[in-house]
């Protein structure tokens, strides 16, 4: 993960904003890259909370229950709410399109977070921040499923 190009990727990744070069570095060296193909399953609702995964390239697909929520493009992290907290997965996710990603293992995440009070701080703020996003979609979603409803309803009664 030295070359030009990949440290380009890594800058993009929310994650990892406000950390140093070799903060980043460390954080890497806590996880490693792997390759999936097009419909491997990389976890199942319920399934235990073992790493997180940063995608770098490629697709995913998180479903709950069977209903797609959403999917998950480059630069993107998925599995951070059960690396904190340490629950089961809430959903599955599958591969899309050919993807690359880092999987940072939680016992080594927990580690050097430990390690290193200002790497946390960072980390946490920028999980945080993603997940304040990530609802904020979800509420949007939910207001617009709403409106939709309130349009057949008043469309049932004409």
């Amino acid at each position: 993960m030295n070359s030009h190009k990949e440290l380009k990727i890594i800058e993009k990744i929310p994650l990892f904003q406000g950390l140093s070069l070799n903060q980043v570095r460390q954080l890497l060296n806590s996880g490693q890259m792997v390759n999936y193909q097009k419909g491997k399953i990389l976890c199942k609702e319920g399934d235990k909370s073992t790493d997180m995964l940063i995608l770098l390239a490629g697709e995913l697909v998180i479903r709950r229950k069977n209903k797609e929520l959403t999917s998950v493009t480059p630069v993107e992290i998925v599995g951070e709410m059960g690396l904190i907290t340490g629950l089961p997965r809430s959903a599955q996710v599958e591969v899309t399109k050919d993807a690359t990603l880092i999987l940072i293992n939680k016992m080594k995440f927990d580690v050097l977070l430990k390690r290193d009070a200002t790497v946390a701080a960072k980390i946490y703020r920028n999980m945080l921040i993603t997940l304040c996003g990530r609802l904020q979609e979800a509420n949007d979603r939910l207001d617009q499923s709403s409106k939709d409803e309130d349009k057949k309803i008043v469309r049932s009664m004409i």
